[in-house]
């Protein structure tokens, strides 16, 4: 029993792994010395973080995607990633299918958010073909490099960088979309050409240097979400920020409004002081008691006449 579950253990994986479909991309390389084939690629990372009132989200995803298969027949040290990549007879090739990448990232707090992207993309399709060359890198689909020494090739690149961000009621973005337009570039039978960019052709050529035009076109637009101006709501118990008007300023409200009021007091006539004259306290003087303290007099005396009589006895006492 215990053999018979491990011999179907075993026997899964293997019908998972019969079943799959391929990357589209078979890889060839017969009689060759050194090949690293990779089909098609796509990976999609991606952050993401926030709370209930605050969030973040930030991902890159990247493929390398081309049409047809992988062939190295022959080759040596030859490397290839995508799809529809040739390389037959040659040695140290490098090639490489459409790369296409949109990073992006976003965040919103408060009710604002803001948000940027950069996709870009080199190779726009076609296959690269690198047949009895010796090295020769090829970037992007529709490079054609056969019997040619030292070409380096990157198909049509395209970026649009992109930021917007919505706040206060309006929303703001801006954009530049840059590019070489072309499919692919043609160095068959030359020595040191380097082409940038797609449709460029140095057939038969020595120390070549191409590169396709660049186009850029900037752009930017601010749209208001909202009609007229951005109201400002008072919250409970806060005043108004308008200007009050004669009626509202003559007469006092009835009761409160929820914020603070300041008012002065009406003094009673005869109750008011001039500033530096000569006022008379309002408690009455009373006679008999020494001043700052309200002892009476009458004891004080008393105390002294006999503090006196005591001196004078003692005096008396002492000469006789």
């Amino acid at each position: 029993m215990r053999s018979k579950l491990l011999i179907l253990l075993a026997l899964l994986p293997a019908g998972v792994f019969g079943v799959a479909e391929n990357a589209r991309a078979d890889n060839g390389a017969s009689g060759s010395i050194g090949t690293i084939q990779v089909g098609n690629t796509s990976v999609s990372p991606s952050a993401t973080a926030g709370s209930s009132s605050t969030g973040t989200t930030i991902s890159a995803p990247t493929s390398v995607a081309g049409s047809g298969n992988n062939t190295a027949s022959n080759s040596v040290g030859a490397v290839q990633v995508g799809g529809g990549n040739t390389s037959s007879g040659s040695t140290g090739a490098v090639q490489s299918s459409a790369v296409s990448s949109n990073p992006s990232a976003s965040a919103a707090a408060q009710g604002n958010s803001a948000g940027v992207s950069a996709p870009i993309t080199v190779g726009g399709g076609g296959q690269n073909s690198a047949s009895s060359s010796s090295g020769a890198v090829q970037v992007g689909g529709g490079n054609t490099a056969d019997s040619s020494t030292g070409a380096a090739q990157v198909g049509g690149a395209e970026a649009s960088p992109a930021v917007g961000a919505a706040a206060a009621g309006s929303a703001a973005s801006a954009a530049v979309a840059v590019g070489n337009p072309g499919s692919g570039n043609d160095a068959a039978g030359s020595t040191g050409t380097v082409q940038i960019g797609g449709g460029n052709t140095a057939s038969d050529s020595t120390v070549g240097i191409q590169s396709g035009p660049i186009a850029a076109e900037p752009a930017v637009t601010v749209t208001p979400t909202t009609s007229g101006p951005p109201t400002v709501v008072p919250t409970t118990g806060a005043q108004s920020a308008a200007a009050p008007t004669a009626s509202a300023a003559a007469a006092p409200s009835a009761g409160p409004t929820g914020g603070r009021t300041i008012e002065q007091a009406t003094p009673t006539p005869g109750t008011r002081r001039t500033l530096g004259a000569q006022n008379q306290p309002d408690r009455p003087a009373v006679l008999g008691q020494l001043p700052f303290t309200g002892l009476m007099l009458g004891l004080i005396a008393l105390l002294g006449a006999v503090l006196a009589s005591a001196g004078l006895g003692l005096r008396s006492y002492a000469h006789s």
